[in-house]
């Protein structure tokens, strides 16, 4: 295990936007950039492994949703609501227990507060396979949902433990702790789901779930090792709102009205949608066109891979190139990844090369248009700090909640397309819907910017005049 240079402290980091010099001035950090200290980089290191085990739990729930339900028998129209009920959890924590819990507790309680949501999905999702009830796993999705809901806040986590321009570097680098989850995940659900098989044949994947409290007692460990900030705000003796958050309220919505808000939150969720939709039925219907159990798996490992590899780089592209910029790109390999999943075949008339190249695409289309959003949604709130925590929490409802329910109808737009390769093409012509909506919100955005941007030059040209 590492050990950071300096011994850790429990004194608070500097604020954002500024540290102090060995002569003990403070200054801006955009005009004076430093490399990360002992303790920043001990923090980075476990932010990474957090995330990592965050999403291990993502990958073996959302690899395994489908064939799980299939195997506690649900329907073929049912394979894609584990992971619309998973999505649902996410949208209902972000909206009721996140706004608070970390202002009011801190990030390091909050967090592992979500891994407590973690382990009860642990536990239903393993009733549900005893008792071979799909509505249950259900139950046991949303309990897992609401866990990966509190511990996506790492991205947001590691901004405030670094300085000011290193935040969108840090961003991607954290998410790309999910390189880990990518195999690890959907490997240990293929070893252990024969684990608890008996002779009769029941309790087929119950290993699974397992697994998932495995990675949720790993993830108590990084968590406690992790000098996260003092609470911004705590509550006062009554447990009441402090009054600067109850006299702006106002000021708080207008700020979600804002296009700054709104657009990277629309973005996100198009993100999120377009690489879940066929993501969610991969698997399934891969087998219902002849691959083995072995290559579908092997596509979703690439596919998952391809979602948090470019973290590596593409923090370096935000910063240089800015996270508009970035969305744009997203947008532009989304549509490529689209073209190969529709050309895609049977195993018999076909290659698995098409779908391990479209799947891979469709991930990486996901982290940079991700990261971009997340790094642009930084702006909102920049100069309102205490508006932080409920607006990366309306953020991620709005992004969980709209992408969760194209998610819950994926097995029905499938059937109603014939299902198979019909429906998986059907599936995907509503991801080309996608494609259109982030190209259109994108340029709309651009030439809003560039009339105010004129409007601006005009008025200042007539103020010279």
């Amino acid at each position: 295990m590492m050990t950071p240079r300096e011994k850790p402290s429990l004194t608070p980091l500097p604020a954002d936007g500024a540290y102090e010099e060995s002569c003990g001035v403070v200054e801006e950090l955009e005009s004076c950039p430093r490399l990360l200290s002992g303790l920043e980089r001990w923090n980075v290191f476990f932010c990474v492994f957090a995330w990592a085990c965050t999403a291990c739990n993502v990958t073996l729930v959302v690899g395994t949703g489908a064939v799980v339900m299939l195997s506690i028998g649900g329907t073929d129209s049912s394979t894609s609501l584990p992971l619309g009920a998973y999505f649902f959890g996410a949208s209902i924590v972000s909206l009721t227990v996140t706004p608070w819990i970390f202002e009011r507790w801190g990030r390091k309680i909050g967090f592992l507060v979500g891994i407590t949501f973690g382990l009860i999905g642990t536990a239903l999702g393993a009733a549900s396979i005893v008792a071979r009830s799909p509505p249950l796993l259900l139950v046991a999705s949303v309990w897992f949902g609401m866990a990966t809901g509190v511990g996506f806040f790492l991205r947001f986590a590691a901004v405030e433990l670094v300085p000011t321009h290193f935040s969108s570097k840090a961003v991607t680098l954290v998410v790309s702790g999910g390189c880990v989850a990518a195999f690890a995940g959907p490997e240990s659900a293929q070893a252990t789901k024969d684990l608890f098989l008996n002779s009769q044949g029941q309790f087929e994947y119950l290993g699974v779930f397992f697994m998932t409290g495995v990675f949720n007692v790993a993830n108590i460990l990084c968590i406690s090792l992790i000098h996260f900030r003092s609470s911004e705000r705590s509550a006062g003796d009554d447990g009441a709102e402090s009054e600067p958050l109850q006299r702006n309220r106002s000021e708080f919505v207008a700020m979600l009205r804002t296009r700054a808000f709104i657009v990277p939150v629309l973005f996100a969720s198009t993100c999120w949608a377009a690489m879940s939709l066929p993501m969610s039925i991969l698997r399934v219907t891969m087998g219902e066109l002849g691959y083995s159990n072995r290559e579908s798996l092997t596509v979703l490992e690439l596919h998952f891979l391809s979602m948090y590899a470019p973290g590596f780089f593409s923090g370096a592209l935000i910063s240089k190139y800015g996270p508009s910029w970035a969305c744009r790109l997203a947008v532009a390999v989304f549509a490529m990844a689209v073209l190969f999943m529709l050309v895609s075949e049977s195993a018999e008339t076909g290659s698995l090369a098409t779908w391990i190249l479209g799947m891979m695409l469709a991930g990486i289309a996901w982290n940079i248009g991700f990261s971009g959003a997340t790094v642009w949604l930084l702006g909102v709130y920049r100069s309102s700090l205490r508006y932080k925590g409920w607006v990366q929490a309306a953020n991620d409802t709005g992004m969980f909640a709209m992408s969760g329910v194209w998610i819950f109808s994926t097995s029905y737009i499938s059937e109603a397309g014939g299902g198979g390769l019909d429906g998986w093409k059907t599936v995907n012509f509503v991801v080309v819907g996608f494609v259109g909506f982030a190209s259109i919100l994108l340029s709309s955005s651009i030439l809003f910017q560039c009339r105010h941007l004129e409007y601006q030059h005009g008025d200042t040209k007539s103020d010279k005049q």
